[in-house]
């Protein structure tokens, strides 16, 4: 599992974690968003953090390849 830092590290090493001010679809507001895109051009590094998010979700029993 990835801790916060080296999550943040990879988002941050992909340009997919832009800081600013957003406005979510939602209405809310946010200093941080996550371009997924960038992160999936990136298919090693996006396969990391997707899977550390389902093991502290406890959604990921076994990952088949």
């Amino acid at each position: 599992m990835l801790s916060l830092k080296k999550s943040l590290n990879i988002l941050k090493k992909t340009d997919a974690l832009l800081e600013g001010h957003f406005v979510l679809s939602s209405g809310l507001h946010s200093s941080k968003y996550i371009q997924c895109a960038k992160l999936l051009s990136f298919p090693f590094l996006a396969e990391k953090i997707c899977k550390s998010l389902a093991n502290k979700n406890g959604k990921l029993k076994s990952f088949a390849h």
